[in-house]
């Protein structure tokens, strides 16, 4: 079981490690004006747009502005959460894992609906989406399992309380 937790929080890590960089740099740029970010990394976003032919990314719909608004807003901060949690094993990253999972699960569920049923996403950008499905599921049952290693026990600091003597 060690060895599995370990995995898993690595995982955990590296992906939160990737949310912390791509959701202000990249995925910012899709609600943001271009003016915001350096003209390399503009350049950079439209060279992964035309590579990988995320249609999204170029086209900017309503609903994918969103799910970026609850990935910058949600998860973004979480993540470091995640990161700070799992490196210094305190035991609230259940919580924190567990949340983003559900959130990102929630966001995936709705991108892999329209990337399958558009007919246009490309193999590589599904490739590309794939893992974070995978990293959705590993931090929910982070969340779910990794809270009932830990018993809580609650001691009372109150005295005993005594009979009074007639």
């Amino acid at each position: 079981m060690g060895f599995f937790s370990v995995a898993v929080d690595s995982v955990i890590v590296f992906f939160s490690a990737v949310l912390i960089l791509a959701a202000p740099l990249i995925d910012g740029q899709v609600i943001l004006p271009a003016a915001f970010f350096p003209p390399a990394l503009v350049k950079f976003n439209q060279w992964y747009s035309e590579h990988y032919g995320d249609y999204l990314a170029k086209e900017k719909p309503h609903f994918f502005a969103g799910l970026i608004w609850i990935e910058i807003v949600l998860i973004w901060p979480l993540s470091f959460a995640n990161v700070y949690g799992i490196l210094a094993r305190r035991r609230w990253v259940s919580t924190t894992s567990l949340t983003v999972g559900v959130s990102l699960a929630t966001s995936m569920a709705a991108l892999m609906a329209e990337l399958l049923g558009s007919g246009r996403a490309s193999q590589k950008l599904l490739q590309l989406y794939s893992p974070f499905v995978a990293f959705s599921v590993l931090a929910i049952l982070k969340g779910v399992f990794s809270g009932s290693c830990y018993t809580v026990i609650k001691a009372s600091h109150a005295p005993a309380a005594r009979k009074k003597r007639a």
